[in-house]
């Protein structure tokens, strides 16, 4: 059974309405696009998910959950380090209130208690005794308030996915639009038009998401603020703050606070 833990198809099939798995994740780990005949509750147990959707990519930090509705293809990839705890949950036996698309959710210290003591019980658990009412107290505890996750526009000019990649690579690039159009072999006004129609933002906003979504799993380490503001390419502080809490809304020191977690 030790080995089933980590069958995707297995835990699809299981005569359960819940199964569960337990799987840690190298950094850097891109995934696959893919969907379940489940839905599929992701938590984070430790490190950051970075999750792609056709709409777009998120980043979810340490102690919040994804949910993913049956069906949705998607793509989970981690940042650094990830232990990545999943319950996949039969269409019928679905919380109510399940939202019919992806969602970033808290994760109470109740229900990450039911969710680490779930992995830890049988796949085909008792459904008459103890394992049936953890799962159903497990159920029961979600909720489904949304949290904005960090997230990135789907982009489909090719020219503008590879400015993506290379600044999420290296996100301390300072480079102009100017010289971006050059490296990209195309007129500053094309590229501006371009940035426009696909992401309704101007170059510099974009810029300032990618630098936000490539310091969360720096802030999720603990890094020293200044060092995560040379990081991403700001020279102070203080003029990383000011960026992060313009994008977030809340200051990159309070990001993890427990508050934000339901």
């Amino acid at each position: 059974m030790a080995k089933r833990l980590k069958d995707h198809e297995y835990l699809q099939t299981v005569p359960r309405p819940v199964s569960m798995m337990a799987k840690d994740y190298p950094a850097g780990y891109a995934g696959y696009m893919h969907s379940h005949v489940r839905a599929q509750f992701l938590y984070a147990a430790s490190g950051s998910m970075k999750i792609t959707f056709d709409g777009g990519c998120w980043i979810i930090p340490p102690q919040r959950a994804v949910w993913v509705p049956p069906a949705y293809p998607h793509q989970t990839g981690s940042i650094g380090l990830l232990k990545m705890r999943t319950l996949y949950i039969r269409e019928d036996a679905c919380p109510a209130g399940a939202p019919p698309m992806p969602r970033m959710i808290g994760v109470s210290s109740v229900l990450r208690e039911l969710v680490l003591r779930a992995i830890r019980m049988p796949v085909e658990y008792d459904e008459e005794g103890q394992d049936a009412r953890i799962i159903a107290a497990l159920l029961g505890e979600f909720d489904w308030t949304a949290l904005p996750p960090i997230s990135l526009p789907p982009l489909r000019d090719p020219r503008l996915r590879k400015m993506e990649e290379m600044l999420i690579q290296a996100p301390n690039d300072t480079s102009t639009l100017a010289i971006w159009s050059r490296r990209l072999d195309i007129s500053p006004r094309t590229l501006t038009r371009i940035l426009e129609r696909e992401t309704h933002l101007s170059f510099q906003v974009w810029r300032d998401q990618i630098r936000t979504f490539a310091a969360l799993p720096l802030l999720a380490e603990g890094w020293p603020m200044v060092e995560i503001a040379d990081a991403v390419g700001y020279e102070t502080a203080w003029s990383f703050t000011a960026m992060f809490k313009r994008v977030t809304g809340k200051l990159p020191s309070r990001y993890f606070d427990e508050e934000n977690e339901s």
